[in-house]
């Protein structure tokens, strides 16, 4: 890494950890800015989970609400906030989900202009609705990753800081869950050409 990439790093952890200090302190400011920065994030990872708008938007609700319960206790170790986010999300989403008696998470949005404005919309849409029905073949944990990698775009280390594992594990998921996925579509396109 060079020298200015190092500083901006350090500048960035230095303001989040700063950010966090305010938020400890109960200062709103502190607290709209951490909800601009991560809602989006949060929503998004609480819709894929849950395939529902009305139960995402509460649970994101509730993930600040516990965040700003919480803050006094969080110590800051360099680590992105918005990690620390996506684990209470987690976990308020597994228990909703079991309340809900549901183990698996609902189908990715219906919607294949939310990835890609390219194309036929008739193939997008089809493409679209072949790999959520393969994404819901796999388990949780391959879901999630594949949920926040491509989905949400985020970067191996910050993908295993958020599952709690290392970027290898992270890698290893993230190749078992494609090469599911991929054998899973080339069986359905199989299935549809002798049929």
């Amino acid at each position: 890494m060079a020298f200015r990439e190092a500083l901006q790093v350090a500048d960035a952890r230095d303001e989040e950890e700063l950010l966090v200090y305010r938020a400890q302190q109960a200062d709103t400011a502190a607290w709209d800015e951490i909800f601009q920065r991560n809602y989006d994030h949060i929503y998004s990872f609480v819709f894929c989970r849950t395939g529902d708008r009305s139960a995402a938007e509460d649970l994101t609700a509730d993930v600040f609400l516990e965040a700003w319960r919480g803050v006094r206790r969080f110590k800051y170790r360099g680590t992105p906030l918005v990690s620390w986010l996506y684990r209470i999300a987690r976990n308020l989403v597994a228990d909703h989900l079991r309340r809900r008696g549901r183990s698996r998470t609902q189908p990715l949005p219906e919607d294949p202009r939310q990835v890609s404005g390219e194309g036929d919309e008739a193939e997008q849409v089809a493409l679209w609705q072949s790999v959520s029905a393969a994404m819901k073949k796999l388990t949780l944990e391959q879901q999630q990753v594949l949920v926040i990698r491509f989905i949400q775009g985020m970067s191996l280390s910050e993908t295993g800081a958020l599952l709690g594992k290392n970027e290898n594990a992270i890698k290893a998921l993230e190749f078992r869950a494609l090469k599911s996925v991929r054998r899973i579509l080339n069986g359905a396109m199989a299935s549809r050409v002798e049929g």
